[in-house]
Order: C-alpha cells, then structure tokens, then sequence
C-alpha cells in the first residue's frame, strides 16, 4: 500500500479565507425582466455595474470571463444574435441555453450591463474561481474512524504507525449499516455519484471496480456515440482541460502530476465509494451498495484552480447523464445567480461543503453550500472527539449538519493519504445518501435530505452551530426506509393558447401529483424525441405561467420533469387564427341628404383587428392589397364609421393580426319619403310623465331623417328619437319633419294630475 505526503498544492486552501471573485458584494444581479434604466453602451453601463478592479481580480490588461444562462422566452437566434452584438467579446462555448463569454476587463462591467438590460437572459455573472475546501495535513493515515470508532485511531506514516485516542462512537455507524443492509434493501439499484472536482484516479485498485463508466460511447474511436456534445467521455469529462483524460499521471503513469494534481478528487471519490473487501486499501461508505463515481474535473492546475463556468457546465452535464447525486468539495464566497439556477434545475441532491474558514455562514456565506434550495445539504466537519475545529464553518440557520472531516484516510492518485476538511465531510455525508438512493428508484433529494437530518446522530459540541446538531447515522438512516417517498407519476402538463397581435401566445403549466415538484419545463418546435430534452439541460426553458410568445402555429414538443426523475413529452399542436374577421354595416343619410355616414361594428375574436378600410365601389380583398387603395376607417372598441357624399356601392375591408382577410360591401341611397303618419296627433300628460311619438314613413325604406321640436319647452320637451317629457301644466305643439319636408304635429296638454 502506497501512502505518501500529501503535495503542497493543498496548503493554500488551508490558509485562504475565501477565493477573489471578480465582482464586488454590493454590486446588483441581473435581473430576469430587461431594465428600462439600463445603459446602452458599454461604456455607459460601467457606473450601474462596477469594474472588478476593485476586488483586484486582474489587471487593467486581463480579460473577464462572464457566464450567461438565456431566459425562457428567447428563442436560440435571439440568443446568437444577442452574443455576436456585444462589441470585442470571444464566445468560448455556447451550450443550448447557457454561455460563457470573454471581454476586455475595461468593458466587462459595461458588457454585464448590457447582458442585464437584455430581455434574452435570465441570469449573468463574472465567471470566476472556486476552492476547494480540504486541508492540508501531515503524511499519516489513519484508520477510518469516521465509519466506526472504538476510542482510538491508526495514523500511519512512511516510517511508522501511532494511535491516537478519540471519543468512542463518534462515527456513522456504518458497519451496522452494512450488515443491515442486505435485509433491508431487497432490491438495490445502481446510485450514480458525480464528484465535481479534480480528477479522479479511475485505474487505481480501490477506485476502478465503482468507476461510472458510459454505456453510450465506444472507448477510443474519436466519435460522440451517445450525441451528448463530448466525444468520448468514457468516465466523464475534464472541463478544466477540454478533453475526457479525467486523471493525469506523472512519468511513471502511477502517481499524480504535480503540475495538474487529481488527488484531492481520489480522495473524496474514495471516501464515498472506495472498493469494499478486495483486499486492498480501505472502503468507501457506500461500498456495500452499487455505487459508481462519475468524474468531471473542474479543478486543475499547480493551485487546484476552478472556475464557476466550468462548475455549470459540469452541472448541466451531470445532469443530463442521470446522476442522482453531486458530491460538491469547493465553494466560492460570492453568490453566482448562473450556479444557482443550473442547482436548482437539476434533480440531483447536492452534498456541499460549508467551507474552512471557521467562520459563520449566517453572517458571510459559502456558495453553494449556502443557496436555500431543498436540493442543497450543507455539510461541516468534526474530529473524532465530536469537536469541531477552529477551520470548520459553523451556522446555525444555514449549515445542515456535519461528518467526519479530521485525518481522514483515503485513495489518491496511487496510492492513500491522510486530509481534513469539510472536503472530506461532504462525501461522508454523500455516501449515507447514496446508501438511501440505492433503496429504490423515484426518490428525490428533499426527501432523502429531511431523512438525513431526522436521525442524524447527535452530538453535543454542534449544539447551536449548525441547524441539526449531529453527524449522519447511516444505520439509523437505513432503519427507516420505511419513510422514504417515492415519485412514480411524471407531471402533467396543461395549455392556454392565445394570441397577442401578430403572435401567438401559448402559457404552459404543469402539476407533480407525485410530491417531489416541477422541475423544469422545455419545449422544441416540431415533433422531438424524449432524448432530444437531455434530462431538462437542453432546448428551451418555459417559465410555468408565463406565455411563451411563438410566431408560427404548428407542432410543438413540450418535456417536463420532476425531482424524482420522471419526465415526459407531450406533442402540442398550436392552433394559428383561420377565421377572418367579419363585420355589420348600417348606414344614416343627413338631415341635409348631402352627405351619408356608414357605421361599422367589426368583430375578430382571435388575434384582433389590424386594419379597417374602405373605398368606392364593389372590390375584392387584393384591390386593398397595396395599402393604399382604400382609406382607414378610425375604430375603438370594434365600432366605427366613415362619412361619404356620393350614393353607390361601398367595400369594407377587414384583416387581423395573422393575416385573414375579408370585404363586406354596402349599398348607400338616399331615398326620400312621400308621407307620414303619427301615432297620436293629441296626448294628455301629467306631470314627469312621458310619451314616445313614433312617425311612420312611407316608403318603409325611406332613408329621411326625422326632426322633433316643442312650442314651448318649459312645458313639455322632445328628443332626438321623438321622446316627450311632461315637465309643467301647459300646452305645447309637437313638430316632426322629414328630410323631404313633410310635418306632422301632435298636440300636448299637460296637467298636474
């Protein structure tokens, strides 16, 4: 057994309180809704965004890299458009809906700027560096007291081997896990761990056997077998380096490259899934089960360096690939808006270190380990006498629970080595997760979290610092399977077509019967197969509620997901408005008979009315083709009129927002009458009674439009429409005329009763 000292490259992460992150705590996020405030330039923008300078994260000659995740409403052309726009900015990759891009560091802040105020993103950010939270120690192992301690541990060093006392049971209880477990899990699956990290020594004796290996690609033949977007990513992908080599050897193809060390994510890789009884080596927690490690590297470098960016993208592809946990060893003390989403719109559990700092994450966060989501486990780290050290975070309100994470032994690159640090905490904690995974399918991460806090094993020194005062029991944990919840119905989906002008509006909503949530919903145009979605990492993302503005009717798949991994597809065909509008036309001749106003009530009960129009004559829809043959008519409200001098035939023409089309024509006379007859040529009233004149005018058609005038309006008053209005004792004469000159008269006599 190969037990060396643990290379320097980890004292810094000892000793950093927390990364440099370029952007300042009081600058603002982007916001989802563009800002009608926002600058237009660069240039302009750099007083709302503030340069990074101040942070000293580069010098004037740096460029900054900018993360950007799309919003749901912009279509992948908007998106394109939007990045090719900004002035001097080098796209170095574009996956579906997210971004990472890089710009001078003069006009970063500017460029943010713009990125905020466009409607196309939902969240942009500095990309920057993260740590990763181990320490470093000595070069003796130990025992791993922190999966059964009898009161005392073995360190081991190159020369000899010690014992150091501890505080019995100060473990997880993990071989009584382990003998339990195979009464208790009938039905064991296998549980996909992905260790976002460095790399991970995939050929080493204790690691090789519980290696994640990818069904979908042939190994070595250069092609994307599976169509992921990375060609031949057999144990994962190394976003660090670009390429699928996820551990570098030195020359003797064993031992780690001191100028890219993947021994810090061996040794989290071996803690939760090390190979159990093979002789050699040690055991991981969740050896007994059907674990397997998926490694994506984000870390690299003589510094262990990583960046935010690449932690995304290692998310989303996590993700996609159906990993049912992501163990997370490093954080950032800047909040990163990009990260948070693609956290939250994953399905996996998070097991997140709480950071090394001794500090209180209440009063100064750790990221991710500090996001409020029901997928986040914040973990910190105690010795083997239940302490906590003066490096481990604390918080009351915002870290979980702590595990083991002083002088823990585990596999690196060839061999084992002794580190400490809530690093080592979060996969002690993983791994009694996957241990609950491997129960059964269906389950999802805020049920699996609430179990591990409700039989954490307490612990009296974490009373106060953190929210559940213990360390995860792993046999406790098992012992209540029974409570575990399962998820076996995908959500369903349901959909509101409308329309807005010339678009078209669809709003989607779903509902999880199931209990585990919505988590996300994504559509494509056309007719898609499940796989095109990639797990809710690909196409476009929909806002449940929200419409989605489309500009085209047709197919158009639509996949939703839950924290449970149930998803589905449904095939939505968009109806686009077929019905032109239509319209009622009346008309009125003048009291004068020169002029005639033709009333138009049009109705469209779609997309709406566009365009209203008319001209002299009888047409057809194409004679209005050009525009500018017929004359507007004003509408509001779907009523309108136009006024004419010339008797004949009038064409109406309607059009909508999606282009129906329609004429109604309208015949217009004046036709004067030859009589008239009343209803009454005499009427007694009292006193506010009333009484309607109604002239009959031969021909029926007749077109004349009638006058009414009293004798004496203090009497009795008339109307317009031939009302009369008894107001005081009296007489008075009623006159009615025609336009052609005809009267009749009707005489009123008022009373007071």
């Amino acid at each position: 057994m190969h037990i060396r000292k643990h290379h320097a490259a980890y004292i810094l992460f000892a000793a950093a309180a927390a990364l440099s992150f370029p952007r300042s705590a009081a600058e603002p996020l982007c916001a989802a809704a563009p800002n009608p405030a926002a600058p237009a330039s660069p240039e302009a923008a750099s007083a709302a965004f503030p340069s990074p300078v101040s942070d000293g994260y580069a010098p004037q000659e740096a460029a900054v890299g900018l993360i950007v995740l799309f919003s749901a409403a912009a279509s992948p052309e908007e998106c394109s458009a939007l990045l090719a726009s900004l002035p001097r900015a080098e796209i170095q990759w574009h996956e579906n809906s997210a971004a990472l891009i890089r710009v001078p560091f003069r006009s970063a802040s500017g460029t943010l700027g713009l990125l905020c105020a466009s409607s196309c993103v939902s969240a942009a950010d500095y990309d920057g560096e993260i740590e990763m939270a181990s320490i470093s120690e000595d070069a003796y192992s130990n025992a791993q007291w922190g999966l059964n301690n009898t009161g005392s541990y073995s360190f081991i060093s190159d020369m000899n081997t010690s014992t150091i006392l501890s505080v019995p049971d100060i473990d997880m209880n993990i071989p009584e896990a382990w003998a339990s477990y195979p009464a208790l899990v009938t039905s064991p699956r296998e549980v996909v761990v992905a260790v976002i990290d460095t790399g991970v020594d995939v050929n080493h004796p204790d690691l090789a056997g519980n290696i994640w290996i990818n069904q979908g690609e042939i190994p070595g033949d250069g092609i994307d077998n599976d169509n992921n977007g990375f060609v031949d990513d057999i144990y994962g992908w190394d976003f660090y380096n670009g390429d699928n080599t996820v551990c570098h050897y030195d020359a003797d193809g064993i031992h780690t490259l001191l100028a890219d060390s993947d021994d810090h994510g061996s040794h989290v890789a071996g803690i939760i899934g090390a190979v159990k009884d093979n002789g050699v080596g040690i055991a991981g927690v969740a050896s007994c089960a059907d674990i397997k490690i998926m490694v994506l590297k984000i870390h690299g470098g003589k510094n262990g360096s990583g960046t935010i960016s690449n932690a995304v993208r290692a998310i989303r592809y996590a993700t996609a690939m159906n990993a049912d946990i992501c163990n997370i060893s490093w954080g950032t003390s800047k909040e990163n808006r990009a990260l948070e989403q693609a956290i939250r719109e994953s399905d996996m559990l998070f097991v997140a270190a709480a950071g090394n700092s001794g500090g209180n994450n209440d009063k100064a966060p750790v990221y991710p380990a500090n996001y409020p989501l029901d997928n986040v486990l914040s973990v910190t780290f105690i010795d083997a006498s239940g302490r906590m050290s003066a490096k481990s975070n604390y918080g009351s309100s915002t870290v979980d629970i702590a595990a083991p994470g002083v002088h823990i032994f585990s596999t690196c690159v060839g061999g084992y080595v002794s580190l400490s640090g809530s690093s080592m905490a979060a996969p002690h904690a993983a791994g009694v997760a996957a241990l609950l995974y491997s129960c059964g399918r269906y389950q999802y991460p805020a049920n699996i979290k609430d179990l591990l806090l409700s039989t954490a094993k307490p612990i009296a020194a974490l009373e106060g610092k953190v929210r559940c005062a213990g360390i995860p029991d792993a046999a406790a944990a098992l012992g209540t399977i029974s409570a575990l919840r399962y998820d076996y119905y995908a959500p369903t989906l349901t959909f509101t077509p409308g329309f807005d002008r010339e678009n078209l509006l669809l709003t989607v909503n779903a509902a999880d019967k199931g209990g585990s949530g919505v988590r996300t919903i994504r559509y494509a145009p056309g007719v898609r197969e499940l796989s095109s979605f990639r797990r809710g990492t690909a196409e476009t993302a929909v806002i449940p509620g929200s419409p989605i503005v489309l500009t085209k009717a047709g197919k158009y798949t639509f996949y939703v997901s839950d924290y449970a991994g149930n998803e589905r597809i449904v095939v939505y065909q968009l109806a686009d408005d077929l019905l032109a509008p239509s319209a009622s036309l009346s008309y009125q001749v003048a009291f004068t008979r020169k002029s005639m106003t033709v009333q138009v009530e049009a109705f469209d009960t779609q997309s709406g009315l566009r365009l209203v129009q008319y001209a002299e004559g009888a047409h057809d829809a194409s004679y209005f083709r050009s525009g500018e043959a017929g004359k507007a008519v004003a509408m509001k409200d779907g009523k309108g009129s136009f006024t004419v001098t010339r008797e004949g035939n009038y064409t109406v023409y309607l059009s909508d927002y999606r282009g129906n089309k329609a004429v109604q024509t309208i015949e217009v006379r004046v036709i004067p009458s030859v009589s008239m007859t009343l209803n009454a040529s005499k009427k007694t009233l009292t006193v506010g009674k009333t009484f309607e004149l109604l002239p009959v005018l031969s021909p029926d058609s007749s077109t004349d439009k009638l006058k009414f005038t009293s004798s004496s309006p203090a009497v009795c008053r008339v109307s317009a429409a031939g009302v009369v209005t008894a107001l005081a004792p009296g007489k008075a004469v009623i006159t009615v005329k025609t336009a052609s000159g005809i009267e009749k008269k009707c005489t009123i006599t008022v009373k007071t009763r």
